[in-house]
């Protein structure tokens, strides 16, 4: 069995967040037919786990794509506007994708590591495909075993004449894990974050903001 370690940073309200679970689980409890028993398939969910949103939240894009600007509709939010804020923010226009798609992130106080060498890949969670949901997950991938980093929820608007609106408890993102070589079986583990790996996450945080090119920081 191979073991990855996931915790939350010690912020304010971390005990809302919730636990990761296997997507492989999930899919097999309700369908056990079709393609759900291709092995292929079944091989990618073996590593794949999803995080579910730990609070209501709706979005309406109010500005325009020159000047981009997101307003929280109280009455579909469980966060206050004031701790919304303190989380969410938008990204300058030069830094999207495309010219079309608004990006802004929340950030989260997930922390996956691992003393193996081991890929994380953040994914659009499988169980929201085909839903409608106005928005396309930022995905990406980077290592658990040489950077620790906190995970974000990054996201283009595609169609900002739609709403975002999420639950708590629904499907937020979906994690693989690479590197699990000969392993039928991972298993996550929550463990309370050391002083040394903290001072190791403050070390990382934010060092795109200063240099570009931090690929190379993956390496070290």
């Amino acid at each position: 069995m191979s073991e990855i370690c996931w915790g939350l940073l010690p912020v304010e309200a971390s005990s809302i967040y919730l636990p990761p679970y296997s997507l492989l689980g999930q899919i097999n409890s309700k369908n056990k037919t079709g393609a759900n028993i291709c092995p292929a398939i079944l091989k990618l969910l073996q590593n794949t786990f999803t995080i579910n949103c730990p609070f209501d939240f709706h979005l309406r894009y109010t500005g325009s794509l020159k000047k981009p600007e997101i307003r929280p509709i109280i009455e579909g939010c469980s966060i206050l506007e004031e701790k919304l804020s303190n989380i969410i923010s938008i990204s300058p226009r030069n830094d999207w994708l495309n010219p079309n798609y608004p990006v802004f992130q929340i950030t989260t106080p997930y922390i996956f590591f691992s003393s193996n060498e081991c890929e994380l890949v953040q994914r659009f969670p499988r169980l929201l495909i085909g839903k409608g949901y106005p928005f396309r997950l930022i995905e990406g991938q980077f290592p658990i075993h040489s950077w620790r980093r906190p995970l974000s929820w990054a996201i283009e608007w595609v169609d900002v004449k739609k709403d975002i609106i999420l639950k708590r408890g629904i499907p937020w993102f979906d994690l693989s894990f690479i590197g699990n070589k000969n392993k039928k079986t991972l298993n996550l583990k929550k463990q309370k974050l050391t002083k040394s790996l903290l001072d190791e996450i403050y070390a990382n945080k934010d060092v795109t903001k200063y240099i570009r090119g931090t690929s190379k920081l993956m390496e070290l």
